[in-house]
């Protein structure tokens, strides 16, 4: 991995569409603002501009960009352009279109990554393209890196049939591909024919012609090992073209890093399951792995105001699983959303500078902010830091004030990064594919939000882990592991989460946990032989809820959707009860950890239900556990996590981020646990320098201080040597 020194801030911008005159103009704001980098060729005027006609390359108006920007101190990273193929491409190859599961060819014109990954002829355009970029870089002494195609992944956006988006592509390179990838998996027609005989109708495969995609969802009592199949066919066939593109680049590039731009959440698929994301396996093909950060697009900080914590800590985990940094290629720089009606949020100034805030305590190491300026023939809302016309707007002001404090605090942004978490959420690919082929992708998003957020609310720091890291013991220093409706979950693996229990760990298990196993099949004994031990229980069966409620401690709860019939072991403590005298909540101590196990959809029902059991249990029995957050926060008018508070741990000093998101003044009290360091100075540096009321007792540090309406506030600990 090629290291970084500097904090890269910058902006998106398109100077091939834009007149040249304008450049300077643009220039001048951009530097004025701090910025050292420019991300170019995403999506708008890219390859087609490049290469206007086979073989023809002009790159003349590209590199008197390049020469203006290096004029300024600049930098730009490229984009391999490989999101939006030429027409011309098109027109020599018919076929290079994505072919939908009903024979249709996605229309040319409509959104990126239409075409075929695995089309031949692509791949030799797309290779000759990348390589004459790499000729035409290297003679630019302000190349700062490449992005690797655009949002990879299928088109997100339904071009004519709403009902199967993303069942793509389904043409005979990508049936080739998935046969080989499929005979890899199983060795012989017989293990397929029996891995993939789930399904009211069952077929026999003498020959591996017979292999073909499935061409409707498990939903419509379809196969569900085949579908899940073909979706890990397509996650792991998106990172291998990431990592193609990375090694051509390699092999003439030794010194500019490479990164993927992506995102998680999204409305349209919440888990990447549509448009073949997984984020792990891309993060390892390349150097770095970038995420896209738009609370305002669909408003959704109105209905998830943990929206850019989860997601930003999502990205977090993804690129410190492979020792990556973490980036953000796209951040919201204005009002977005809507055609000419909208938008769907008018972003503020105070908007922009608690997103940046945000994404620095969450341990971003470059920002890049999308886009500078909109395009007028795209009357989309897409942000802006400067007007049609390249007048700065306020959201400008608010850009340069945090371009020249990242600038300041160069070096102690580089060095310092975001502790671990004390919580981490488990995540699966086969089991968020499995749960979205049944229709009920909405209800898992609901779960791990639920989970997230009740121990987001409660002051501890969450991760995300896969089941990879729990195999190699990388996720064995959590103090906590949760598994938000973790229905598919294999044998090995509930071995090694009470292997993690055994050795001290905590793990937190829902109903309909280890259900099944990870082709989709039921699980004949449950609780599964693992998760039997760590959680102590003998028998699971699954009921309905029917509104029967929890008693914890005398006071009532409600379940959410469903519950377990759980029958204990002897040893483990019963400690709360549904009105019939099930047992609702288990605690099983197993070796040197515990466990507990909610026999209803309790991470669901945080966000469902008035009052949370679940965050009851994370505030009672946690701390009996010895488990504890590294906040403690208190303020006037606190609902959930209205002001939010990270940490970057740097050698000598700590910084305190916090974003106000109430549009009222606060009086605010924070605990920080500082783990056997002592501080020897405290004081706030952003927005501007004062003087913090604070005292240190033990590892806990306690500080008052008084913060305005949506106010983003940065304070400094200095700690003793």
């Amino acid at each position: 991995m090629i290291e970084q020194q500097t904090f890269h801030y910058g902006a998106s911008y398109s100077p091939l569409i834009f007149d040249e005159a304008e450049w300077e103009k643009d220039l001048v704001l951009m530097h004025k603002s701090g910025m050292n980098l420019i991300r170019l060729g995403d999506v708008h005027a890219s390859w087609d501009r490049i290469e206007p006609r086979e073989g023809f390359f002009e790159f003349e108006k590209l590199g008197r960009f390049y020469s203006k920007a290096n004029d300024f101190g600049i930098k730009i990273i490229i984009s391999t352009g490989a999101s939006s193929p030429p027409l011309w491409l098109a027109k020599k190859h018919p076929d290079l279109p994505l072919l939908s599961n009903t024979g249709q060819r996605y229309p040319l014109g409509a959104s990126y990554h239409w075409a075929c990954i695995h089309h031949p002829g692509y791949q030799i355009a797309l290779e000759r393209y990348i390589c004459a970029l790499l000729e035409f870089t290297a003679q630019q002494p302000n190349h700062f890196g490449w992005q690797i195609t655009n949002e990879i992944g299928f088109p997100f956006l339904p071009a004519r049939e709403e009902s199967i988006l993303g069942l793509y592509c389904y043409c005979d390179h990508c049936g080739a591909k998935f046969r080989e990838w499929i005979k890899e998996k199983y060795q012989s027609l017989e293990a397929v024919t029996q891995a993939w005989s789930w399904g009211t109708t069952n077929y026999v495969y003498n020959d591996w012609a017979d292999i073909f995609p499935p061409e409707s969802m498990p939903a419509a009592w379809a196969g569900v090992t085949k579908w899940i199949d073909w979706r890990l066919f397509w996650q792991q066939a998106f990172a291998e073209y990431a990592g193609w593109q990375h090694q051509l680049i390699r092999q003439r590039d030794h010194d500019h890093p490479t990164s993927v731009n992506t995102f998680n959440f999204k409305g349209y698929d919440r888990f990447g399951t549509f448009m073949g994301l997984d984020q792990w396996q891309i993060a390892k093909k390349v150097d770095h792995i970038g995420y896209d950060l738009y609370p305002g697009s669909g408003n959704k900080m109105a209905s998830r105001p943990e929206h850019i914590s989860i997601f930003l800590d999502h990205g977090r985990s993804v690129a410190q699983s492979v020792g990556r940094d973490f980036w953000l290629h796209e951040i919201e720089s204005g009002p977005i959303g809507g055609w000419v009606m909208g938008p769907d949020f008018n972003t503020r100034p105070q908007d922009v500078t608690n997103y940046v805030m945000d994404s620095l305590g969450h341990d971003v190491k470059l920002i890049l902010f999308m886009p500078w300026r909109e395009w007028d023939y795209q009357p989309l809302h897409w942000g802006a830091l400067v007007d049609l016309d390249g007048k700065p707007t306020k959201r400008y002001q608010s850009a340069l004030e945090l371009g020249n404090f990242i600038r300041d605090h160069n070096e102690f942004l580089m060095q310092a990064h975001a502790p671990r978490g004390e919580v981490a959420i488990l995540e699966s690919k086969p089991n968020a594919i499995f749960f979205r082929g049944i229709d009920e992708e909405e209800q898992l998003f609901t779960a791990q939000r639920g989970a997230y957020r009740a121990f987001w609310e409660a002051g501890y720091s969450v991760d995300f882990i896969t089941p990879e890291q729990v195999f190699s013991g990388s996720a064995n220093p959590y103090r906590v592991i949760v598994m938000p409706m973790m229905g598919l979950l294999d044998v090995d693996l509930s071995e090694m989460l009470a292997e993690y229990v055994n050795n001290g760990g905590t793990l937190v298990g829902f109903s309909r946990c280890g259900t099944l196993d990870s082709r989709g099949w039921y699980q004949h004994n449950l609780p599964i032989s693992g998760l039997r031990k760590a959680f102590g229980i003998e028998r699971v069966e699954p009921d309905r809820l029917d509104g029967v409620q929890i008693d914890f401690n005398g006071e009532l709860f409600d379940g959410w959707w469903n519950r377990d019939m759980v029958i204990p072991e002897k040893e483990t403590k019963v400690l709360a009860t549904f009105l019939d005298q099930y047992p609702a909540v288990t605690l099983s101590s197993y070796g040197s950890g515990n466990a507990i196990y909610l026999a209803s959809q309790c991470d669901s029902g945080h966000l469902k239900n008035g009052q949370s059991i679940l965050a009851q249990i994370i505030k009672q029995v946690l701390p009996q556990l010895g488990i504890h957050p590294r906040f403690k926060l208190e303020y006037t008018q606190k609902k959930h996590r209205e002001i939010d508070p990270h940490l970057l741990i740097g050698a000598d000093r700590v910084w305190v981020l916090i974003s106000n998101y109430l549009r009222t003044a606060s009086q605010t009290r924070l605990s920080i646990d500082l783990r056997d360091q002592k501080a020897i100075e405290v004081k706030r540096i952003w927005p501007k320098e004062g003087v913090i009321d604070w005292s240190q007792k033990s590892e806990e540090l306690l500080m008052s201080f008084s913060l305005d309406s949506e106010e983003v506030s940065v304070i400094e600990i200095i700690l003793e040597n």
